[in-house]
This record gives C-alpha cells, structure tokens and sequence, in this order.
C-alpha cells in the first residue's frame, strides 16, 4: 500500500457546471464526504488521492477533481516558481513520464497564461531533475499526469488534476445530436428533480437520449465512469492500482444489484436523425433494451402508469430559438409540449423543462410552479419545474388539434416568480 496516496488527507476542490454545485454538494455527502465552500462551478472538501478515485469514478455532475498540493502568495511568475520548485514533485510524479499544466491565471504582471503556466513547468523539470537526475516530458495532451495551477491575484494555488480528460465525456455518444446536452448538466436535472428513480421517466424530444442515459444509470446505480479506462491519477508515480480495482469491483457489484429493479425510462423525438442517434447512444451505454425509443411528436410521447402513491418524472429539452429553430414558429412546439405536460401530470408525473428562452415559454402560455438558472454552453437558462400551459393556450391547442384531449389548466406562477438558482446566489470562481 502506497501510503503518498492512501494516508495524506488534503483540500479537494470538485468542479461542476456553473449553478449545479448543490446537487454535487448533495452527491459528495451520499459518498461520506463532507461538503465544503462552494464557489458556483465547484465545490471543496477533503480527502486522500485514493478518495480521488471514488469521486472520478462516482460523481454524476462532477468535471475534474483536483487534489491540493500547496496555496501561496505569488506577485509574479518567479514567485511562482520560487514556490514550486521547493515541492517534492518526485513524490507524485514519473521521471520517466510525462506531465501537462493547465491553467486558471487572473495577474496584472501575466499578459499570456501560457507564460505562467511555463514558469509551473519550469519549476517541476528543475526539482525532478535535482530529486532524480531526470524529468518527465510536458505538453498539453491531457491522457497522463496533470497539474492545475489556479492564480488570481497575489493568491496562487497547485493541484493535482486527478481527473484528465473532463468526466463529462462518459464515452457512450456514438452519435451527437445538435446542440446536445452536456452529460453532467443532464445528470444534474435527474438528480435535481425530485425523481424517486422509481417510477416511470419520461424524455420528450430527447435528441440524443442524455437525459434518458443518464436518468437510468442514476436508477440503476450504475457509476458513471464505468466505461472509462484512463484517468490522470493512474499516472501518478505514487498511484495504487489496488485501490481502482477494488473501485471498478464495487461499481460493477452495484451496477449488476441495481439493472433488477430499473424503472421503465421512455426516450422520444420527432426527428428520425436524433432518434437514430439516440438507439446509437443507448447502445454504447450498454442501455439497449432499458431504455424505450421511439419516433414521434411531443403530443404522442407514450405516458406509462404510475404505480398508486408514486410519481414518475418527464424532463424535457426543447428547442428555443438560438441554436435550434426560429422563435416565431416555435410557440406552437411549446404549446405542444405543454399539453403534453398536461396529460403527464394528470397521469401522475412531475416534470422538469430547460430552456434558454424563458420569453418564449412564457409567451406561448407556459408557467411554473419554481424557476431555476442553470448555465447550458454558456446559455444562461430556465429550469421550469411542474410547469403548466394557460386555460388560453389550452384552447388555442385545441382549436390545432381537435382529435386531441388535454384536461383543464391548474394555476401556476408566471415564470419569474418564486425564481431561484439551482445554487444560492454567490460569486462563481474557479478553485482556489
């Protein structure tokens, strides 16, 4: 046992999606860590290297996660370098390897982070180099040893990236939709909905089926890195591969404990190309079979039973207008989409709506009982919880579709009212 990377316990600083660092805080307590300061796209607590290798492996709405290695007072880059050529980088790191510096550097004296950056990887060659007569190459490929350096100001910080390569990219989109939901974003809004990963979900224009992927694995405790086979920390020189197998060992256990008792997940689309996308992807997420599919408009989703007492969950992405689709012919879309909200919650389903164009849900006689913020490819957009279409809406639906039966309207908050974050309103910052 490697006791560098099993018994010395540091500050782990976990980033996330801007707005969803609640969830991530919730997910780091139902793994027995303690959450710490959340700074809007991150969250710290602490831990061993080898608690690193549960959070990579576990955390749904987790990007990176960087280990500590010093915090100090920096003015310019040689004060950076100063710092960091006194750390014994021979204790984490190959002489033999090879090691990529990523940077987060807000400095009056720093025109070109590259530079700072450069002063970081200065500093390792020389110390490797005095520790042990060589040093390891660097670059910027992200596949083997990583270190982060976060400097605002006169506050500078060094981690060890544990992480590599960003644990959004899960490795099962075989086919992209467009504009496609980033994976820890659709996790975030499973997790974030009050689904009891129970009863039935449903995704209505569900491109390339994340939110569906991701809805199941959350049910059937699979862990999110499961197909993943490269992780920055296995390039530690002080890395133990004991503690990934017995890591892999115990995902695979639950996985296999939890697919007894899945719930049925519902994935639709009235584009055949995103539908074909999304067969692709649930096959790559090793979910053919789990997950129903099928080819037709939001209004003829299929909606399956709830069990008495229980409350399934719809989660939908529409278009809105910016990347996809032209506002002005998509008031009749999210008409339709909020009958379809309608017949769900008659049926007994709760439901989620992102959207990056509140205005116009709101203008096609959409409103919610709770509004939140989330950002989506630096989208500020609307999360719409229980949302419900105007007694006006309704009819002008009907008079589109007179085949087709939608219940009466229940009262809601106009969007905008009762608006909260999905993270209390504070600074958003990178780690320091």
């Amino acid at each position: 046992m490697n006791s560098v990377f099993n018994d010395e316990p540091s500050k782990i600083v976990v980033t996330c999606p801007p707005g969803v660092a609640h969830v991530l805080s919730q997910e780091l307590s139902e793994l027995g860590f303690r959450p710490g300061a959340s700074l809007g796209s991150s969250v710290e607590t602490e831990g061993t290297l080898a608690d690193c290798v549960a959070m990579n492996f576990r955390l749904r709405t987790a990007h990176r996660v960087l280990y500590a290695l010093d915090v100090f007072r920096a003015r310019n880059g040689e004060d950076v370098y100063d710092e960091l050529v006194a750390l014994p980088w021979e204790r984490y790191l190959d002489p033999d390897g090879y090691v990529s510096v990523d940077r987060a550097v807000d400095n009056p004296t720093i025109r070109d982070s590259r530079y700072a950056a450069l002063k970081v990887k200065d500093a390792i060659a020389d110390r490797m180099r005095n520790a042990c007569g060589r040093r390891p190459d660097s670059g910027s490929d992200r596949t083997d040893a990583c270190v982060f350096l976060h400097w605002v100001g006169d506050r500078a910080s060094v981690y060890l990236d544990t992480t590599g390569v960003s644990l959004s990219f899960r490795g099962y989109r075989a086919v992209s939709s467009e504009a496609p939901l980033r994976e820890t974003l659709a996790a975030a809004l499973v997790l974030g909905s009050g689904w009891n990963r129970r009863d039935p979900f449903l995704n209505p224009m569900c491109g390339g089926a994340t939110i569906a992927i991701e809805a199941l694995w959350a049910a059937q405790n699979r862990a999110p890195a499961l197909l993943r086979d490269n992780f920055a920390f296995m390039h530690l020189s002080c890395f133990d591969p004991s503690v990934l197998t017995r890591e892999r060992a115990s995902a695979l256990r639950d996985w296999e404990e939890g697919k007894k008792n899945a719930p049925v997940v519902v994935a639709s689309d009235v584009d055949s190309g995103a539908v074909d996308a999304a067969r692709a992807n649930v096959e790559a997420a090793g979910a053919a079979g789990a997950v129903q599919i099928e080819c037709c408009d939001v209004v003829d989703s299929p909606v399956p039973p709830v069990p008495e007492g229980g409350r399934g969950m719809a989660i939908l992405n529409p278009p809105y207008g910016g990347r996809i689709g032209d506002p002005v012919r998509l008031r009749d879309t999210y008409e339709d989409l909020g009958a379809f909200l309608a017949v769900a919650a008659e049926a007994g389903y709760g439901s989620v709506v992102i959207t990056g164009n509140p205005e116009l849900a709101e203008g096609a006689g959409l409103s919610a009982r709770r509004v939140r913020t989330v950002h989506s490819g630096g989208i500020e957009c609307a999360l719409l919880f229980d949302a419900s279409l105007s007694q006006a809406a309704r009819r002008r639906f009907r008079r589109r579709n007179p085949g087709i039966r939608i219940p009466d309207a229940e009262e809601s908050l106009p969007l905008g009212q009762d608006a909260e974050t999905m993270n209390p309103p504070q600074r958003t910052a990178s780690p320091s």
